[in-house]
């Protein structure tokens, strides 16, 4: 993973977009890292953005969620309480925020080759709750994509 200095700016950007619904037997379990999005290639992300439709609500427990690729599960976002993330949000750091909210150095220009992906940690489930995520890329190898799972 390598982040980009300096303003780069997008050539022939390309957005996917998916939305994941928690539910506390599937995406919403404890230590399950659910793909967002699958990646082939290397691709630049020049930004990917998280936004809260349906307040994330809990069984029992603390449940935290991060978001990030396969192999580093929190290189965009960190551990968040998941009951901090509500309807009407934008989830770009460990604190979420309505209304507006700049991106962080780590949620845009970055070259990825692993998946994207989300994982639901702490004490318990996420039981509730719909997240719709969107990443603007471009790719940099020949078979470089990124798509919905």
């Amino acid at each position: 993973m390598s982040h980009l200095s300096g303003g780069v700016a997008p050539t022939n950007p390309r957005l996917s977009r998916r939305e994941i619904t928690f539910a506390a037997g599937g995406t919403g379990a404890a230590t399950t890292e659910t793909d967002l999005f699958t990646v082939t290639g290397a691709v630049l992300v020049h930004s990917i953005t998280a936004y809260c439709t349906a307040d994330l609500t809990e069984s029992a427990g603390t449940p935290t969620l991060s978001l990030g690729v396969n192999n580093s599960v929190a290189e965009f976002i960190a551990a968040t309480t998941a009951t901090a993330i509500d309807a009407g949000e934008l989830w770009v750091d460990n604190a979420p925020d309505a209304d507006a909210e700049p991106l962080v150095a780590i949620m845009k220009d970055i070259l990825i080759e692993e998946n994207i992906s989300c994982k639901v940690a702490g004490t318990n489930n996420i039981s509730g709750g719909v997240i719709s995520f969107a990443v603007l890329w471009t790719p940099i190898t020949a078979d470089g994509t990124v798509v919905a799972t």
